[in-house]
């Protein structure tokens, strides 16, 4: 089948690379020319697993074809995605811009004949049926087109794996034609399909990303019980987790949730609650104890253990999360901000975000491994779960520190090892 993407961001460009690796002939489209021509080369703007491999196999098949021309892309599509970012205004509310000025390009260029238009972007309920009513203003009178949502569930970190394998493929769609051939798309992934209005569609995406945000608010508010009472997080999230009704999976106590896409869905979904009346709404809560969430943890280190001014302190993980380069609504970036402003000298590392995160804060020390962030470090911060800085030697670690103290933020460490080497240990929940 013939298909446009357009967007080239972690949805769209994992999208693109699946589709075209199933053998579809696929375009993606992006305003960015430089970025294009890289990605002509095989060269992608961000990492993920596997990632820039498919997509030079791609290349190489003639099956990805990158362009920043709508008027080569759509009139030769069968299906256009649109999957272009929906940034979070300072009100919370979903930033919509990109998504209709792709509306209208697409709508300039519809072919004679039909087109299912897909939103995969993250938009509030309401938003696709206007998409289609903006390319209904800029189309051809003998242009036709039916119009879909289709959210995606990929995870960072995983965007190629959870592509090709979702949980589930959900289709809100207009008409039976486009439910058909979008049907006819994701046979390939072996997952089910469930098939929705597009309103109900647009929804299941802000659901299913405030409940896994609801549980690690979750998680974080047991894990500070567990603290008050001298019980332990781990031990409570497993006694717990054997409940059928709850399950093991998914209880990430820390520094709350990060990334591109939690704090800024649940903003949307408190914003879109405020707009539509719901007077007592859960996600602005939940998104009120995210946002204090690291203020609240640095306070209490600095309580119970002495002021952060003038101390050197060791940083390990800088990305959102592990297994990535993105540090959009990074923790780790929120807390290094903070004890700059409190005269801490830093020192960091991370297996892959350094140099994003160089970008924006030049001035303090990258080191080209964790060892290197360790030495002559008074207070070591573990903030993401790498499985590298679980591996560490951490007796050659304590010969390096000139203090001894470690904040986990990922209880990735055994407690008792490390204190029985002579560190304070400080996890949380612990």
């Amino acid at each position: 089948m013939k298909i446009s993407v357009v967007g080239a961001g972690y949805v769209g460009l994992a999208y693109s690379a699946v589709l075209a690796d199933l053998g579809h002939q696929v375009w993606v489209v992006r305003k960015d020319s430089e970025k294009n021509e890289a990605l002509k080369k095989g060269k992608t703007h961000f990492y993920d697993p596997g990632l820039e491999e498919l997509v030079k196999k791609d290349l190489a098949s003639g099956r990805l074809n990158p362009t920043i021309s709508y008027e080569q892309a759509v009139p030769n599509s069968e299906v256009v995605f649109v999957c272009v970012g929906t940034p979070s205004k300072k009100t919370g509310e979903v930033d919509l811009a990109q998504v209709f000025t792709v509306a209208r390009e697409i709508g300039k260029n519809l072919k004679e004949g039909y087109t299912v238009v897909v939103v995969k972007s993250t938009v509030p309920p309401g938003t696709t049926l206007k998409v289609g009513q903006v390319i209904g203003r800029y189309k051809k009178a003998k242009a036709e087109f039916g119009l879909a949502f289709c959210p995606e569930f990929l995870r960072e970190g995983s965007a190629i794996e959870d592509t090709r394998r979702p949980d589930r493929v959900v289709i809100g769609a207009s008409d039976k034609k486009a439910i058909k051939i979008l049907k006819s798309i994701h046979r390939s992934f072996k997952a089910p399909v469930l098939l929705t209005s597009i309103n109900s569609a647009e929804l299941i995406k802000y659901a299913a990303n405030s409940y896994l945000a609801l549980r690690i608010v979750f998680a974080n508010q047991i894990a500070d019980l567990c603290e008050k009472s001298g019980a332990d997080i781990n031990e409570v999230i497993e006694g717990i987790g054997l409940d059928k009704r709850i399950g093991s999976h998914y209880w990430y106590p820390g520094l709350g949730y990060a990334g591109s896409c939690f704090p800024k869905d649940v903003a949307a979904l408190a914003a879109y609650a405020d707009k539509v009346g719901l007077k007592k709404s859960l996600f602005r809560k939940m998104h009120q104890l995210n946002n204090d969430r690291v203020e609240e943890i640095l306070r209490d280190l600095e309580e119970k253990y002495g002021s952060f001014s003038e101390k050197t302190i060791g940083i390990l993980g800088l990305a959102c999360k592990q297994r990535t380069d993105d540090i959009r609504k990074s923790a780790a970036i929120k807390i290094i901000e903070i004890l700059k402003a409190k005269k801490a000298k830093i020192k960091a590392y991370d297996p892959l975000a350094i140099e994003n995160t160089r970008r924006i804060l030049p001035d303090i020390i990258y080191c080209q491994d964790p060892y290197g962030v360790a030495k002559d470090a008074e207070i070591l911060l573990i903030l993401t779960e790498s499985p590298e800085f679980a591996k560490m030697d951490y007796t050659k670690v304590k010969q390096l520190m000139k203090g001894n103290l470690i904040f986990d933020s990922r209880n990735l460490l055994d407690k008792r090892k490390i204190e029985a080497l002579g560190f304070i240990y400080k996890g949380v929940g612990r």
